[in-house]
Order: C-alpha cells, then sequence, then structure tokens
C-alpha cells in the first residue's frame, strides 16, 4: 500500500486556501458593487419623492392657488378665479401694481407650471393680468 506524500497534502491546502481568498475578495467586489447601486437607488428615490411633492396634484395646485389668492393683501384686486379641466386662470383687469408685484411673486417662488402670463399696463398704477396654471 502506497502512503500519500505530505508534500501533496500541503500542496493541495495551499490551493484551497488561495481560492478560498481569491473568492472572499471577489465577494467583497460583488458587495462593494452592490452596496454602491444600492446607494444610488436610495438617492434616486428620494429625488423622486421630493419631485413627486414638489409637483403636486390638481387638488394641491388649486389649494395653493386659493390660498394665495384669498390673502388680505389681494382681496381689493378683484380676482376672477377660472377653473378648467387642466388649469385654473387667474384674471383681474385692473389690479394695483404693489399687489401685482405681492401676486407674481408668489406665483413664481411657489412650485407651479405657468402656462400663460400676460400683464398688461393700464396706468402708472394699474394694470391688467391673465395667468393661467396648469398642472
Amino acid at each position: 500500500m502506497r502512503t500519500v506524500n505530505p508534500l501533496h497534502i500541503l500542496l493541495l491546502l495551499t490551493v484551497f486556501l488561495l481560492f478560498v481568498v481569491f473568492e472572499r475578495f471577489e465577494v467583497k467586489k460583488q458587495l462593494e458593487e452592490e452596496r454602491n447601486a444600492y446607494k444610488k437607488s436610495e438617492k434616486l428615490a428620494k429625488e423622486l419623492l421630493s419631485y413627486k411633492k414638489l409637483f403636486a396634484t390638481k387638488e394641491r395646485v388649486q389649494s395653493g392657488i386659493l390660498k394665495i389668492t384669498s390673502q388680505r393683501s389681494l382681496k381689493d384686486a378683484h380676482l376672477k378665479i377660472i377653473k378648467k379641466d387642466s388649469s385654473i386662470e387667474i384674471v383681474s383687469k385692473s389690479i394695483d401694481l404693489a399687489d401685482l408685484n405681492s401676486l407674481i411673486r408668489k406665483l413664481l417662488n411657489g412650485a407651479y407650471i405657468i402656462e400663460t402670463l400676460d400683464i398688461s399696463r393700464i396706468d402708472d398704477k394699474h394694470a391688467a393680468l391673465k395667468v393661467e396654471v396648469r398642472w
């Protein structure tokens, strides 16, 4: 009967150890790639959530516009609000320039999609306004 050479066993164990170390490095590399992909998808999900909050639904746009136009500073502006299927139209035949500035500032600082904006000067202190905000 032949005996197994101890050098063969040592060589086999060395090869097995090298194989395990190599596989470990490959798994670590794959884990790092998956971690980076997870971070990217998490960042994308947060961006999409913020965009969803920013560009809101019809109800949110309507309530925001009604909140803006019902303020005390705009009460005497005689704003006419016309609700359509996909937009809201704000019309005033004569609005004071200070009120106009306040309204436009609030519309532009908000997250609204302004379809049309038409301002016509009537005199030094008044203007005509037509704004269409869509969702």
